[in-house]
């Protein structure tokens, strides 16, 4: 389904990402790992068009959206849920589902509303709350709601599990998860590492701008690297439990 090639992206004079090819199959869940700074959201932003490219290409569904700008990108079947959520907290829950649906007919944006409060009942709930009254793990689902409002085919996800508590980081992930089984692909940046990999098929890891290694996530969780440098010695008590 996404397939890219040898991508390169700049700020200014310095290297965000240099020659990162990725690959990713229909209804794959796949997750990219790395530190701070590794080039992890730059990868995102580039799929989605928010910052251009220097070198290299990228094909969606068999077409080149390279040149494409973001609007056009969210029309092909891409959505992407930003670092830090970005909800409008000013808005009502419900507004902000909305405001994902923009490029869609009203009737279709209804009819995936009903969809999506099903799915999100807490969402539901609060459809006529401000969204800057929710909790932080409220305010990931809705980012999540206002993302799939679009029927996006791909669904890119940059650090979910940033500043939320480790229960809510689960079911966040197990959302995720339950989005996969129905048929939606998803890849996904994450700096915790065992979050990620723990329900991800495969992995990619970036390190300052590269990807050093990918596999299955069984590969990656056992591989004696992975686990110093991004699992820490903790991590099975914390994951495991």
């Amino acid at each position: 389904m996404l397939k890219v090639t040898s991508l390169s992206v700049n700020y200014g004079f310095v290297n965000a990402i240099r020659n990162v090819s990725v690959h990713i199959k229909k209804g794959e869940f796949v997750a990219l790992i790395g530190s701070n700074g590794a080039g992890k959201t730059t990868l995102l932003n580039s799929i989605m068009g928010l910052v251009p490219k220097k070198d290299g290409e990228i094909i969606f569904k068999e077409t080149d959206i390279s040149k494409n700008p973001p609007h056009s990108r969210i029309s092909y079947g891409i959505s992407l849920v930003p670092e830090g959520r970005r909800i409008f907290p000013n808005m009502t829950v419900m507004e902000n589902v909305e405001m994902g649906g923009y490029s869609k007919k009203r009737s279709e944006v209804v009819s995936k509303m009903d969809e999506i409060f099903h799915f999100f009942p807490i969402l539901q709930e609060r459809r006529t709350q401000l969204a800057g009254m929710l909790s932080g793990g409220e305010q990931q689902m809705l980012a999540i709601a206002r993302a799939l409002i679009s029927s996006p085919d791909l669904l890119l996800m940059d650090e979910p599990s940033m500043g939320l508590a480790p229960l809510v980081v689960k079911e966040v992930y197990e959302k995720l998860s339950m989005l996969k089984n129905m048929g939606l692909t998803i890849f996904l940046v994450e700096q915790n590492a065992m979050a990620a990999l723990k329900y991800a098929d495969r992995g990619y890891v970036i390190e300052n701008g590269r990807i050093i290694m990918q596999g299955k996530s069984d590969e990656l969780i056992s591989d004696n690297e992975i686990k110093r440098a991004y699992l820490g010695k903790e991590y099975k008590e914390k994951w495991e439990r």
